[in-house]
């Protein structure tokens, strides 16, 4: 009968210790999820720390190296406006000097200009001089002046020398008429003329005198002017160009034209070649020769509206 009171005390005291055991091991359970979490929280924290620490990091070295970036550009701009500031300064020096040399050339220029002129007017003086002298005194009066045909002109620039009467053997004799280039670039042709002088016929041999204005521009073709017709030929090519001096400018503008073979009926014609004066809203087109089968074609030069 003890022995049952033991057990059924012993069991009691079973029942009652169990349920606070387990109490315990729910708490300790608790506690360390709770110690786990707080790791787990701190842990969490402590790599967000270092993150940010990390970001901070990077965002003050990405700084530096555009501090870094900016100044370098900055440094580049100075040296290139230092650069481009002495290269302009060395190209203005060239300018000024290529100024200097040029008015230099100009002075030059225009006192060989004045020079010139003045060698040409003396030439011209000693010229007039000359030809104020009369070249025959005679009696006999001179045959009047025959009526001369003029050849188509060689070029444009060519000047027509008309006939006269010469003395020769004792007698008078015709001079024909010709076709002549000016000694210079505007110079004009004074003929020769037989002048009566106190019963005695003077010839006064013709010259070339000072120079004249250069002419002005001739006016503009009509709408209906059409370039000259071509021409083709069962020769072989023109003879090769030959080679001629460019005389002086006459004036602005002038476009220079130069020589070429023509053809002349049943030959082939040098024309020299020759400035042309300006023609606003027209251009020249240049004369050429082209083969066309067995044939040569020349294609004259002339002036087309732009």
């Amino acid at each position: 009968m003890r022995h049952l009171v033991t057990a059924t005390a012993i069991l009691i005291g079973l029942g009652t210790a169990l349920p606070a055991w387990a109490d315990r091991d729910d708490d300790r359970d608790q506690a360390a999820r709770r110690d786990k979490e707080d790791r787990e929280r701190k842990d969490r924290e402590r790599k967000d720390r270092e993150r940010q620490d990390r970001e901070r990091v990077d965002r003050e070295r990405a700084d530096h190296q555009r501090m870094d970036l900016d100044r370098q550009r900055q440094e580049r701009e100075r040296m290139d406006r230092e650069r481009a500031e002495q290269q302009r300064v060395e190209i203005e020096r060239q300018r000024m000097d290529v100024e200097r040399q040029r008015e230099a050339q100009e002075r030059q220029a225009a006192a060989e200009r004045d020079r010139e002129m003045r060698d040409r007017q003396a030439r011209e003086q000693v010229e007039m001089a000359q030809q104020r002298e009369a070249m025959y005194r005679l009696r006999m009066a001179p045959p009047p002046p025959r009526e001369e045909v003029r050849t188509a002109p060689p070029s444009p620039r060519h000047v027509w020398i008309r006939g006269y009467w010469g003395w020769e053997g004792g007698r008078h004799v015709w001079m024909g008429g010709r076709w002549e280039l000016p000694p210079q670039p505007g110079r004009i042709w004074v003929d020769g003329r037989w002048v009566n002088e106190g019963g005695e016929w003077v010839f006064y041999p013709g010259h070339w005198a000072g120079t004249a204005a250069p002419p002005p521009p001739p006016p503009a073709p009509s709408p209906a002017w059409a370039p000259p017709p071509e021409v083709t030929i069962t020769l072989g090519p023109p003879p090769a160009r030959r080679a001629e001096g460019v005389p002086r400018q006459p004036g602005p503008g002038y476009i220079w034209v130069p020589g070429d073979w023509i053809w002349e009926g049943n030959r082939y014609l040098w024309s020299p070649g020759r400035w042309e004066a300006p023609r606003p809203g027209w251009f020249w087109v240049p004369p050429r020769w082209q083969p066309v089968g067995n044939r040569m074609q020349w294609r004259p030069g002339h002036w087309a509206r732009r």
